[in-house]
């Protein structure tokens, strides 16, 4: 990797630290405004706003009579897209469990990427609801793949590819350059051990 990559490499790791502490600032103010806390793990609202989202609720035969024909049309196949997502969930929960520890590979945790909160909000009709955590649960599966993706790809092959490819994960920069057989035989080791689990 050439200096100039690699400090542009670790300048986006700054900042995506950086990111992530204004984001957790976010959340605390985002909290305090709309007057909720997390306890446990379980969102709690203060009454006040419990009452106002009741108020916000619309009813789900208005929602439904307020929607297009053709979004109601195509809604089973967008709802038909559960059966992959579950799938891959289930393969993803089984490949980690017999797959990571027979290499000594950290395992995900899927609780960090799939979140079924918005359910939560009263001023969502079950419709809304349904949709919420439909999407939260379809999103969060990608992205729990894609991590366990990116630990399989540079425990096995952590070599970049030829061409440019769009939405690559952000191990994919520490990667080994395409052709460069000299490094990969020299750093490959390094980069499967970055994967192993810490004892």
């Amino acid at each position: 990797m050439n200096e100039t990559v690699a400090k542009l490499l670790a300048r986006m790791t700054e900042l995506e630290q950086e990111l992530e502490e204004k984001i957790a600032d976010e959340l605390t103010e985002k909290r305090r405004q709309f007057h909720y806390k997390v306890e446990k793990g379980r969102i709690v609202f203060e009454s006040e706003m419990r009452a106002m989202h009741q108020r916000l609720r619309k009813n789900w035969i208005q929602f439904i009579w307020d929607a297009s024909f053709l979004s109601i049309l195509v809604s089973p196949i967008i709802y038909s897209m559960i059966i992959p997502f579950v799938l891959l969930d289930a393969w993803l929960w089984l490949y980690q469990t017999v797959c990571f520890p027979a290499y000594g590979m950290e395992k995900v945790k899927r609780s960090q990427y799939i979140f079924l909160d918005r359910s939560r909000l009263k001023y969502l009709n079950f419709i809304e609801r349904l949709n919420c955590d439909f999407c939260g649960y379809g999103n969060g599966v990608i992205a729990y793949a894609r991590e366990v993706a990116s630990r399989t790809e540079q425990y096995f092959c952590p070599i970049k590819h030829a061409n440019h490819c769009a939405g690559t994960h952000p191990r994919y920069g520490e990667f080994i350059d395409y052709g460069d057989g000299e490094s990969y035989r020299k750093n490959w080791k390094k980069l499967r051990d970055e994967m192993r689990v810490r004892k």
